[in-house]
């Protein structure tokens, strides 16, 4: 993996907002609880987040770390949706909440606000960044680090860019404040990262690089790391040798080892168009294996978590 960067525990451990995105399947979620236990097992306190702008998707997220908190360290746990988000918002600025359900759960008030799907990601992202820049009375941060579960590419790309383009377009007055406050925090190369996760196949390579280019070219939001799941590598002189040998199996067998091959070669080259697409001072890498003994949520995330404690392990001593 010659031009791989390796100054990835750094950038884990220095930043603060971890944003965690890529092609819905491609393990997103369990990467980014994995990443959120990994730095609270580092005694710090952690904020993990799950968001989505559609408010249907709320129960099966939810529901997944719901399922397993219980067998997890503890972690502080928020999920954002744009319906509480933004009844937080309102009484906020109403001061009460008898004032806001007159005004905000009118039936022609509610139909506007649907009709206005930004609205759903500048309130995501402004209840992010709420919490984000919590202080407790000695004027500390309460969070040492908050990990996202942020929505999928598509969504993400739009939720990101929000804020300049607010900034761009609005007047002066509180919404464009509001609006330069995210963006300042997401543009902060000291405080954000956007960790993208993709596996190696066609689809999900090309939302990576859809995403990582945006980041790079238009947002000016820093890219932190390359979160490749379930790779597999048979280096060529292997497969060449299994080949070889496949005129001694059964047919069924032949025929399933080929295919396994084949596939093999596929996601290598996948590999190497998504690491070519990425400039070489950013090629920061985790390549997580598949963990195919694993049949359940609690399973994978506990494999995912131990393999990157080894992972920040073998770069420790790799520097000494």
């Amino acid at each position: 993996m010659d031009g791989i960067n390796t100054d990835i525990k750094d950038l884990i451990l220095n930043q603060r907002l971890h944003l965690v995105t890529g092609k819905g399947g491609v393990g997103k979620s369990v990467i980014s609880i994995s990443l959120a236990l990994f730095l609270k097992k580092r005694g710090k306190k952690v904020l993990f987040v799950q968001m989505s702008p559609v408010e249907a998707d709320s129960g099966a997220k939810s529901e997944l770390f719901y399922r397993i908190k219980d067998n997890l360290l503890p972690l502080d746990y928020i999920y954002i949706e744009p319906k509480s988000a933004l009844e937080e918002y309102g009484i906020m600025i109403l001061k009460f909440k008898r004032l806001y359900k007159l005004i905000f759960e009118d039936k022609m008030v509610k139909s506007s606000i649907k009709a206005m799907p930004s609205l759903s990601f500048l309130l995501l992202i402004g209840k992010l960044w709420y919490y984000c820049t919590l202080k407790d009375r000695k004027g500390r941060y309460v969070y040492d680090y908050v990990v996202v579960d942020a929505p999928s590419t598509g969504m993400a790309i739009s939720m990101l860019n929000l804020p300049h383009i607010i900034n761009d377009a609005a007047p002066s007055g509180p919404l464009r404040d509001r609006a330069l406050d995210i963006e300042n925090m997401l543009t902060d190369k000291n405080t954000t990262s956007v960790h993208i996760v993709s596996t190696c196949e066609e689809t999900p390579v090309n939302e990576a690089l859809e995403i990582y280019r945006v980041l790079s070219e238009r947002l000016s939001i820093r890219f932190g790391i390359l979160f490749v799941n379930q790779f597999e590598n048979i280096p060529e002189e292997d497969a060449e040798y299994i080949r070889s040998k496949t005129g001694l199996l059964p047919d069924f067998m032949k025929n399933c080892v080929i295919r396994k091959i084949t596939e093999a070669g596929f996601k290598k080259g996948e590999y190497e168009r998504l690491l070519s697409n990425i400039s070489e001072k950013e090629r920061r890498v985790v390549c997580l294996p598949s963990f195919t003994d694993s049949f359940d949520t609690q399973s994978v995330i506990n494999g995912i978590l131990l393999y990157l404690e080894e992972f920040f392990e073998q770069r420790d001593k790799g520097d000494h």
